[in-house]
C-alpha cells in the first residue's frame, strides 16, 4: 500500500508532518512514492466501506447541504447513535439516557473533541491559577500533545510488556494521587481500554479500579473508545463507558466528576477524512461542550457525511462489514506473528499483537540501539522502502518527549502487502540480529 502522490504535494508551505518529510527525503534519494509501503498512520486511502461511499451518493437528502440548527449533530445520525451506543456498550438500565448521560455527534475528529473537553475542564476550574493535569499511559496515543497545548501538566503511568501492556491499578492510583497533590486545578484520567498502539484489551477489573481511583481524587475521566468496535471475533471489548456509568452512578449527582467518552466511526469504516463519531457524556457536559463552546469557533460541519453515515449504520450491510473486518484483522495478526518470528527473527517477547485495534507494537532491534543520528523508522524507510509508525505518538511538528525504542506497524493493508513489507525489511538486513534471520 503506497501513498497517493496527490496526498503529499503541498508546495513550499510549512508541513509539520514528519511522514511527509520522510517521504520527500526518500523520493529525493531516488525512490518513487508508489514504491513505498506505508505502514505508519492507520490509513489505507482506498479501503473505505463501499456501501458507505455508495450511501454518500444515494442517501443524502438535499437539506443536508445546509446548516444544521442544532450543535449536537444531524438529528438522524444522533438518533441512530443514541440507540446504538447503549446497546453496543451494554449500558446498565439504571443509567438513564437523557439524565445520567446523553449522546451527540462529533465532527472534526476525536482529537478535536478531546481538545475542547480539556478546554472546558480548565474553564470550569475554581482556581484560575492552578495548572490542570492529565494522567495517561506510556506508551500511548498523543494525549500529552492535546492537553499539553492547553497548559496541562502530563503524568504517565507505565505499561509493561511483561504483563501484556495491562495497567497496574496501583501505579495508576499512585500517579493520580501525585498529580492531585501537585495541583488544586482540574485533573483528568485517560482510559483507553482498547489500547493504541498495542491493541491490548484492558481487563474489566483493571478499568474499574482505575475509575474508582479517579473517583477517589475527584478526577474527571476521558474514555477514548477510538477502536472499541475493532476486535478479534470472540473477543468482548471491555466497555470503560459502562464501568464508568456504574461507578459514577453510585455518587450523588453533585459529586460526580465531569467525564466524556469519544468514539470514532471513521476508524471503524476506513474513512478517517470524514472525522465523524459519537460523544457520550453527562448532559451538562455536552451542553457546555457543544451548546456553549462550539459556537465560539464553528458550526456543525460534514453534514452530508453525517447523513450518509446514518443511512449506512441503519443497514445490515454495516454490521456485515464490521464482522468481515474483524475476521480479516484476526488472520493478519496470526500472519504477522509468523513472519516476525520467521523472516525477521524476532523473539516472541520483542513484539506484541493484541486482540483489538489495527496495530502491532515491535521493539527496535538491539543492534540499532547505539545509533543516535537517525530514527529507526527513517533508517528502515531509506533501506527498505517501508515506512513504519512512531511507537510513542507525538504531535506533528513536536519532538518526541519519550524514547522511540518501539515502532508501530499498521495492519490495515492486505496480507500480500504486509508480507512484501517484511520480506523487504529482511532483505535489507533489518532483522532482530541484523543481517539474515536465523528463522525460516
Amino acid at each position: 500500500m503506497s501513498v497517493p502522490e496527490t496526498m503529499v504535494g503541498d508546495g513550499d508551505l510549512y508541513n509539520p508532518y514528519e511522514d511527509t518529510e520522510l517521504l520527500r527525503e526518500a523520493t529525493a534519494a531516488g525512490r518513487k512514492v508508489a514504491d513505498i509501503i506505508y505502514l505508519s498512520l492507520g490509513e489505507t486511502w482506498n479501503g473505505a466501506a463501499e456501501g458507505l461511499v455508495a450511501a454518500l451518493g444515494r442517501d443524502v437528502p438535499p437539506h443536508s447541504h445546509g446548516y444544521v440548527l442544532s450543535p449536537y449533530g444531524l438529528p438522524t445520525l444522533r438518533r441512530m447513535l443514541r440507540s446504538r451506543i447503549p446497546a453496543e456498550h451494554r449500558l446498565p438500565p439504571s443509567a438513564r439516557l437523557g439524565e445520567e448521560y446523553d449522546v451527540a455527534v462529533s465532527h472534526g475528529g476525536t482529537r478535536n473533541a478531546m481538545f475542547h473537553f480539556g478546554r472546558l475542564m480548565a474553564q470550569r476550574s475554581r482556581g484560575p491559577i492552578a495548572r490542570p493535569a492529565v494522567v495517561c499511559s506510556s506508551p500511548g496515543w498523543d494525549y500529552p500533545g492535546v492537553f499539553g497545548a492547553l497548559g496541562y501538566d502530563v503524568h504517565r503511568f507505565p505499561l509493561d510488556p511483561g504483563t501484556e501492556y495491562q495497567p497496574d491499578p496501583g501505579d495508576v492510583a499512585r500517579t493520580l494521587r501525585k498529580a492531585r497533590a501537585e495541583t488544586s486545578g482540574p485533573l483528568l484520567l485517560v482510559v483507553n481500554a482498547q489500547h493504541n498502539p498495542t491493541g491490548g484489551n484492558w481487563a474489566e477489573d483493571t478499568v474499574r479500579a482505575m475509575v474508582r481511583a479517579a473517583r477517589e481524587v475527584g478526577s474527571g475521566v476521558l474514555v477514548d473508545d477510538a477502536y472499541y468496535a475493532l476486535h478479534d471475533p470472540g473477543v468482548t471489548p471491555v466497555s470503560a463507558l459502562r464501568i464508568l456509568l456504574e461507578e459514577f452512578g453510585a455518587l450523588p449527582a453533585a459529586r460526580r466528576p465531569p467525564w466524556l467518552a469519544v468514539r470514532s466511526l471513521s476508524k471503524q469504516f476506513h474513512c478517517n477524512g470524514w472525522g465523524i463519531g459519537a460523544l457520550t457524556g453527562p448532559p451538562d457536559v455536552l451542553e457546555d461542550l457543544l451548546g456553549r463552546l462550539l459556537p465560539e469557533y464553528g458550526f456543525v460541519s460534514s453534514v452530508p457525511l453525517q447523513a450518509a453515515m446514518a443511512a449506512w449504520l441503519g443497514s445490515p450491510e454495516s454490521d456485515d462489514y464490521l464482522a468481515r473486518q474483524r475476521g480479516e484483522y484476526a488472520l493478519k495478526r496470526v500472519h504477522m506473528a509468523q513472519h516476525l518470528t520467521g523472516e525477521l527473527g524476532y523473539p516472541q517477547d520483542a513484539f506484541f499483537i493484541g486482540p483489538c485495534g489495527p496495530y502491532l507494537l515491535m521493539r527496535t532491534p538491539p543492534w540499532y540501539g547505539a545509533r543516535t543520528d537517525e530514527p529507526y523508522r527513517s533508517f528502515c524507510l531509506r533501506r527498505s522502502g517501508v515506512l513504519l509508525g512512531e511507537g510513542h505518538m507525538t504531535t506533528p511538528g513536536a519532538l518526541p518527549v519519550t524514547g522511540q525504542d518501539h515502532v508501530r506497524l499498521f495492519l490495515g493493508p492486505g496480507t500480500r502487502t504486509l508480507t512484501r513489507a517484511v520480506q523487504r525489511m529482511a532483505a535489507a538486513g533489518l532483522t532482530w540480529q541484523g543481517g539474515p534471520a536465523t528463522g525460516r
